[in-house]
């Protein structure tokens, strides 16, 4: 039996300032690469610790697949001594690094694909992992501009479109009592009305209906399918797209809701958080790079197919 581990691969672009012309991510790690040949060329000390491009190749249909690790130099890892029958109590003792090797920190495996990235991590975040794109890029001498971006969570993808495509599985429209029913007779034709139906209910059972003075109270109202009733399903489902739509479609400044859809991926009023969560070879304190590799991979082609990712 092979022993796996849950492990959520995630989508980010990369987004550049106006000066950054004619530059892609994929562009400036294969620049980078050209002129970064060795391990330790490709290898970034920034506080104590090590982040090192491992290994890097192309991906079968375009792209780049990397893995970079994180190491703490001479670091000695932390034992928990085996139980032995009626003991009390555990002293922790310490192990160095074994010959040759360092412990392993936390790494990363990505694939980039123009701007495209997809992200499979463990114990590294994605701060750290732009950072090191940023003193790579440095350290091979790019123009300044090629350190002029960040990983992203996309907001100009169509988020209608998504749903569409996706169908929805949760949605949850959110706002102030006081907001909610500040709006409600001026959005009650359309779904984000209804927290403030619920707030307008709320302030009758607390018999102060025409108090519109802030209270720090908040309405929340969410609706899921329910797949126990799969007669009315299809139903539902067609509904509670129809409804996330008219959310989105109609959608104000200060309005917040989160739309999941049947893949998992979270629509927000100002970013789409696409990701998704699947098992994954053990190797050691990671995973294994191959099959990792292989899932990142994976992930974006189903992006695609979608349709979201095509704008």
């Amino acid at each position: 039996m092979v022993d796996t581990r849950d492990k959520i691969i995630s989508y980010r672009r990369a987004e550049w300032l106006p000066d950054a012309v004619a530059l892609t991510l994929e562009g400036c790690l294969r620049e980078s690469y050209v002129k970064l040949t060795t391990v330790s060329e490709r290898t970034i000390i920034r506080e104590g610790r090590c982040a090192r491009t491992a290994k890097v190749i192309e991906a079968p249909n375009g792209g780049l697949l990397l893995h970079i690790t994180v190491e703490t130099p001479g670091e000695a890892a932390s034992v928990v001594p085996k139980v032995t029958p009626n003991i009390a109590a555990l002293n922790l003792t310490i192990a160095g690094a074994p010959a040759g090797g360092e412990w392993l920190d936390g790494d990363a495996f990505l694939y980039v694909l123009g701007d495209h990235v997809c992200i499979c991590t463990t114990a590294v975040y994605d701060r750290a992992i732009r950072i090191f794109l940023w003193e790579l890029f440095a350290k091979a001498s790019l123009r300044p501009s090629a350190t002029h971006f960040d990983l992203m969570k996309v907001a100009d993808i169509s988020k209608v479109k998504m749903l569409h495509t996706q169908g929805v599985k949760e949605l949850e429209i959110r706002a102030t009592l006081y907001q909610a029913s500040a709006d409600y007779a001026r959005r009650k034709a359309h779904t984000m009305s209804s927290v403030g139906a619920a707030a307008k209910h709320l302030k009758a059972i607390l018999q102060t209906p025409d108090d519109c003075t802030p209270d720090g109270l908040r309405v929340c109202l969410t609706l899921k399918t329910d797949a126990r009733f799969r007669k009315g399903l299809a139903l539902g489902e067609k509904r509670i797209e129809q409804l996330a739509a008219d959310v989105v479609e109609n959608s104000e400044s200060n309005d917040d809701y989160v739309i999941i859809t049947k893949t998992g991926q979270r629509i927000s009023p100002n970013e789409i958080f696409m990701k998704t969560t699947v098992p994954i070879e053990v190797d050691g304190k990671t995973v294994n790079r191959d099959k990792a590799w292989k899932e990142l991979v994976s992930f974006f082609k189903s992006m695609k197919e979608s349709g979201v990712l095509g704008q």
